[in-house]
């Protein structure tokens, strides 16, 4: 105890000396918007066609894609992923853009934006969403809130900007553990049938995820000038403050048999993991012009951050503290990037990343050439946690990976390639709790994509061919193919813009991953493969200046190759349903 003490007392005394040594850090991204071109900041929900979800609105989902955030790296993994923090705004008049999305199984969607600036220097943001529906089947849905605000300031010679930002963020899943006979569902012979009939595993349970989060950011600019031949030259230093609190709650009444253990109750489950975050960071910013069409950025500073967790009986408190820098090199026609992350002290000690960036680009031919290797220390719970359905103590090796990727694009035509390379994998195994192979994981994906134009068609498509070698604990198809063919029209001298198409994605057989509605994740399986499949969906657009209004009829060829489409073991993927949705601008 008087060693966890003076490591605590070391931590707050590193921290305070870095709050003090001065106030910023990043950047004070400024989104400039005009009442021409407005692009939205907000999005009805994620429509990446390469994911295959559990539902509606919000509802649990996993890509078919193979991306780094595929891997257990040092951030919390029972916790859902944090939405982009709102960026600082600077309009000429104010906005507010309201959505409102309805559909099947009582989904609703109401999402409203407003940004204003109160003077020439100050600016403030509100953004509002909640997301919710009933679900297809017992005990699914939904019931999302998110919230976040800011405020903005910046002098008249902008030699100080600052922003605070306050966000709120609450994901509710009904957890239902899948349906209980498969076969009920893929020997279905009607389509009209009423899956809320269906028996699933869990009719009680539920997850909460709740998030708080305060920020403060100031940059402070130091030297500024430009010389006699127009070339600039700036100097600057930051401050990054958050303070965040995080709470996930599982709950459910007992059902015998689906869990493997009880290990504290027998009766009724109510595990929860608490998580509370302070970070800072400082930099320092260097920037020059070295002539019309070349300049340079290098950035360099600090990272702290204390955080305590809660889980049960354990209750501990780590700190980490590293230092960062990142080179750019701008052309006009070409961009150099190097960074670079290491961990000093603290929990992550020994923890780097190291990557680079190149990219050129020619008359019709663009190129970019990116590589990564980091070494990193699993998340906390990943070796310590205790539940009522399950409990280790593990002691995992650092990961290493390396990433690299090569993209190159051509009048329309888009070729990548990527290859990355997990030593000492760590994943969720047949049972559902945390496992580290030792040995390497590989993928290789390539991918090829077109966009065709004619007339008033316009087809995007690509291909996207996944190799996995070595310990297979991504479970992914080999192909996946994402389409969107449309149809565009402007009606009445342009006053009414229309757009129709089909959009899916097919994608070859491949293991189904289950999942663990307590602990959130999903963890591989060799039980049932699901069968090459092709999801399709119909859409309509209309935009009348600044009124959008559209309709989707998602995956309405259900039914029509039968009834087996999953999203995960025991988890049907949503039958034919639709959405009517309308947003509207208001520029005063």
């Amino acid at each position: 105890k008087i060693i966890f003490v003076l490591m605590k007392t070391k931590c707050w005394i590193v921290f305070s000396i870095a709050f003090i040594f001065h106030c910023t850090y990043f950047s004070q991204t400024y989104s400039k918007i005009d009442t021409i071109n407005y692009g939205s900041f907000h999005k009805y929900e994620n429509n990446a066609l390469s994911t295959v979800s559990f539902g509606g609105a919000g509802s649990i989902s996993r890509t078919l894609l193979y991306n780094n955030s595929l891997n257990f790296l040092g951030q919390s993994i029972f916790f859902n992923e944090e939405f982009e923090d709102l960026p600082t705004f600077d309009v000429k008049t104010p906005i507010v853009d309201a959505k409102y999305i309805t559909g099947s199984a009582n989904e609703q969607l109401f999402s409203i934006f407003h940004t204003q600036n109160i003077n020439s220097l100050m600016n403030y943001a509100i953004f509002y969403t909640k997301q919710s529906y009933d679900g297809y089947y017992l005990n699914q849905g939904t019931n999302h809130n998110f919230f976040q605000s800011n405020f903005s300031f910046s002098s008249k010679n902008q030699s100080y900007t600052a922003k605070l930002l306050f966000k709120h963020h609450r994901f509710y899943h009904f957890q239902n553990g899948g349906i209980s006979n498969d076969s009920s569902f893929t020997n279905d012979q009607f389509s009209s049938r009423n899956r809320l009939l269906l028996d699933v595993n869990l009719e009680n349970a539920y997850s909460r995820d709740a998030l708080n989060k305060v920020s403060f950011s100031q940059k402070f600019n130091l030297k500024s000038k430009v010389d006699s031949l127009k070339k600039q030259f700036n100097s600057s230093i930051g401050l990054d403050l958050n303070i965040s609190s995080r709470i996930r709650t599982y709950f459910d009444t007992l059902n015998d048999g689906f869990y493997l253990f009880n290990l504290i109750d027998s009766l009724s489950t109510r595990d929860s993991i608490t998580r509370k975050t302070l970070t800072s960071k400082i930099y320092h910013q260097f920037e020059k012009q070295i002539d019309s069409v070349k300049s340079i950025v290098f950035n360099s500073g600090i990272d702290f951050d204390v955080y305590s967790q809660d889980n049960l009986s354990i209750d501990t408190n780590l700190y980490n503290t590293s230092a960062f820098f990142d080179l750019n090199l701008i052309n006009k026609n070409s961009k150099f990037e190097f960074k670079s992350h290491y961990f000093f002290s603290g929990f992550r000690t020994g923890d780097f990343s190291i990557s680079t960036d190149f990219r050129q680009k020619f008359r019709h031919l663009s190129m970019q050439f990116h590589m990564n290797y980091s070494l990193i220390t699993p998340a906390f719970e990943l070796n310590n946690y205790i539940g009522n359905h399950g409990y280790w103590n593990n002691d995992f090796s650092n990961q290493k990976i390396i990433n690299s990727k090569a993209v190159l694009k051509y009048k329309g035509w888009k070729l990548m390639s990527q290859y990355s390379d997990i030593k000492d994998p760590i994943y969720f195994d047949y049972f559902g709790v945390p496992s580290q192979e030792n040995g390497i994981s590989q993928v290789i994906q390539t991918s090829i994509s077109k966009e065709f134009e004619l007339k008033s068609f316009q087809l995007n498509t690509s291909c996207f061919y996944q190799y996995q070698g070595g310990y297979v604990i991504y479970q992914l198809p080999n192909w996946v193919g994402v389409f969107d063919l449309s149809y565009s029209l402007d009606a009445f001298k342009s006053a009414l813009q229309l757009n129709v198409g089909i959009q899916g994605k097919l994608f070859s057989e491949y293991y189904l991953m289950n999942y663990r509605p307590d602990f959130g994740v999903f963890y591989v399986s060799n039980e049932q493969k699901q069968a090459n499949y092709l999801f399709a969906d119909f859409y309509l657009n209309a935009k009348i200046k600044t009124v959008n209004f559209f309709f989707l009829i998602s995956h309405f060829n259900a039914g029509l190759m039968g009834y087996n489409y999953f999203s995960a073991l025991h988890y049907p993927a949503a039958d034919r349903y639709f959405k009517l949705g309308l947003r509207w601008m208001f520029l005063n």
